[in-house]
């Protein structure tokens, strides 16, 4: 049987506090004029730096119903659930004719560990802005009748690493009515930016937003948000490598079972296996030759693999199928 192999070099590394910052916009993205990413099979797209979870619900109804999607629309007048996808900014960040908008729960998992996500420019849909600047079927105009309601509405970004989610948060209001002076209240409609370098290093972030605007079923306001140019340092990226390399063999990559590691070495190596919101599926230590680990479990997608051989780490991208 003819073997797929995945050949991972990697090198051993002196530590030198380098880091690299790298910017996802989405001008490299191929779309048709005014149209969106869309995927039936809910296939997650991805920057070099980063996967964007994206969920779709086939059926009579068929609809974007998760995560993220990226976008080129430009319509800022129509506001209801059929204009989803467009920001209120008109285009991307600085004139850009592509950007991506987000849902609640949606999930960014960073390709390299220990990633820290500096920030990202971030604005309302037209959706979200004219259901809280009017009020709709749904939800309340924002300060109701008299103006005087403290309405608020906000995203707050949590960072997980090694499964688990990290204490610290970072919070964003796009829209803010609790002024005492009405003429400071404010629904964002411009790109502005979001800073969540507190979350420090993850390997994924969740989005959670929340709106005072709740009612018998839930939240009210549209849970939808638009972004553009993620910003992602990597401290890993520019430490000074050693001469010694170490070969390891990772094979078949698609599967529908057992993967292999081959490790070229006397030296013990640990294998990390998640998914894409950074939960650990699998983690074995092994000082053979060879080690296996079953997916045969796991539902068809994509997973990481972390493989780390002392001060070296490399994370490998696995499709089950």
């Amino acid at each position: 049987m003819k073997k797929t192999i995945t050949t991972l070099t990697l090198a051993l590394f002196a530590l030198t506090g380098n880091t690299q910052t790298q910017v996802t916009g989405f001008e490299s993205y191929t779309l048709a004029p005014n149209s969106f990413y869309k995927d039936t099979n809910s296939v997650p797209f991805q920057s070099t730096t980063a996967i964007f979870r994206h969920e779709w619900t086939n059926g009579q109804f068929a609809y974007w119903s998760g995560g993220f999607s990226y976008t080129n629309k430009n319509d800022t007048t129509n506001g209801n659930f059929n204009n989803v996808y467009n920001c209120r900014a008109f285009k991307g960040y600085n004139n850009s004719a592509k950007y991506a908008t987000g849902q609640d729960h949606g999930i960014i998992a960073m390709k390299a560990p220990y990633d820290k996500v500096d920030g990202f420019y971030i604005t309302n849909t037209n959706y979200a802005y004219k259901s809280m600047k009017f009020g709709d079927s749904f939800a309340k105009k924002f300060g109701g009748a008299t103006g005087n309601d403290p309405d608020w509405f906000k995203i707050t970004l949590k960072g997980f690493l090694n499964g688990a989610m990290k204490s610290d948060s970072a919070t964003f209001y796009l829209a803010d009515y609790r002024f005492a002076n009405n003429s400071s209240d404010y629904i964002v409609e411009n790109w502005q930016w979001f800073n969540t370098a507190i979350l420090g290093e993850v390997d994924s972030v969740k989005v959670f937003m929340y709106s005072s605007d709740v009612g018998q079923f839930g939240i009210n306001t549209p849970l939808f948000f638009s972004m553009d140019d993620l910003t992602i340092s990597n401290a890993y990226v520019g430490i000074a490598e050693n001469t010694n390399t170490l070969d390891i063999q990772l094979y078949p990559n698609p599967t529908n079972g057992v993967v292999f590691f081959q490790n070229q070495t006397n030296q013990t190596m640990t294998i990390t296996v998640t998914d894409i919101s950074g939960k650990i599926i699998a983690r074995e230590t092994s000082a053979s030759v060879q080690k296996n680990i079953d997916l045969s479990a796991l539902d068809n997608g994509i997973y990481f693999a972390e493989i780390s051989i002392g001060q070296s780490k490399v994370t490998k991208k696995l499709i089950k199928n």
